[in-house]
Order: C-alpha cells, then structure tokens, then sequence
C-alpha cells in the first residue's frame, strides 16, 4: 500500500533549516508567528533557537506549546482558538509527526487555517 505524505506550504529539512526561518517569513511578508511546540522541547531548549530567529528577524510570535500526545477534539479545539486570538499571519510547527523532526533540522510555516 502506498503512503502519501502531503504538506500545504514550506517544509525545510537538513542542517541549519531553523536559520531559513526568518527569511522566509520576512520574505512572505509575516508580520506574527505562531509557534507550536511540544512542553519536553520548550523545557530542553529546542523551541528557543526558533524563537532566536524569529527574534534575530524581527518577527512578532505567541508561543503555544499546550500540545498533547494523540490529542483529543478539545485539544485540537483550544489550539485553534489560540491560534485564531494570537491574530498571527502564520504556523511553524516544531517537532511533530516523526523523531527527526525534533532538532534543528526541521521547520515548517503554514500560513493561515
């Protein structure tokens, strides 16, 4: 059986790829991130090299880091209202779907919901 694996805007994988950030944002004209992030990365320093970029860049951001693992519908539904009240012009996501993606050698920006 084949896996399909779809993602709607930008995806950045490989060393340094928390550095395309603020290039990108500013480049698309982002004025406010939101940044999703799991608790253990918030805790052991990951989600702060992301947050230094965006920093570096000039790029306004509301932290989110109220994620769960396999989340429930209210989980899902308090994170959309957060996204929603920040009024943020885009996702990036940190962390996620697999292993790999906890490092610095993942990022994703999803603009709107």
């Amino acid at each position: 059986m084949a896996n399909r694996f779809v993602l709607n805007e930008i995806s950045y994988h490989g060393a340094g790829a928390i550095e395309e950030i603020g290039a990108e944002s500013t480049g698309r004209g982002y004025k406010k991130a939101f940044v999703c992030s799991d608790p253990d990365l918030v805790k052991f320093g990951v989600t702060k090299k992301v947050l230094d970029v965006l920093e570096k860049a000039g790029i306004a951001y509301d932290l989110y880091s109220n994620i769960k693992p396999n989340p429930t519908v209210e989980n899902v539904k308090t994170g959309v209202a957060a996204f929603k009240q920040s009024k943020a012009d885009y996702i990036v996501a940190i962390g996620g779907f697999n292993g790999h993606c906890k490092s610095d050698r993942y990022h994703y920006l999803q603009s709107g919901v």
